[in-house]
């Protein structure tokens, strides 16, 4: 019989560790997958969007997917801050993942970070500032 692994789930991972991380860090950041009503002044939402086309060989030579133990999400953090402050936002998150990795994080192992860029644009809802980091994991998966 084959052996199964099982993915974590990286948004409600990574939801799990950076909002760990900020309060360390005395942010006041809520991080989140859904925007809740009513918005956060200042907020990270994290959503895995593997469509987004990378530039790399996985898209040239079709090699999207997981592979045998590990899983390539790429990732999707969206930070705003309504008094005009995403960009210490997202850099603080971007220093959170770097430094963070190869380790764990929450319980995930995380072989693999890279920032593949940021785009800076405004949040179609509420107006504010906002800049989404786009990055590229290699998580563990565990055998069940």
């Amino acid at each position: 019989m084959t052996e199964r692994i099982v993915f974590p789930d990286i948004e409600k991972t990574l939801v799990d560790y950076l909002t760990a991380q900020l309060v360390a860090a005395s942010d006041t950041a809520k991080v989140v997958t859904r925007i809740p009503d009513p918005r956060p002044p200042r907020m990270v939402r994290v959503l895995r969007n593997d469509r987004k086309l990378r530039q790399d060989i996985e898209d040239r030579e079709s090699r999207r997917g997981p592979n045998l133990i590990l899983d390539r999400p790429r990732v999707v953090l969206e930070c705003t801050d309504s008094s005009g402050a995403a960009a210490d936002l997202a850099s603080l998150v971007r220093t959170i993942l770097s430094a963070a990795v190869p380790g764990y994080l929450g319980t995930v192992w995380c072989d693999y970070f890279e920032d593949a860029g940021i785009e800076t644009d405004i949040d179609p809802a509420s107006a504010a500032p906002r800049q989404t980091i786009v990055a590229d994991l290699v998580v563990r998966g565990k055998a069940v």
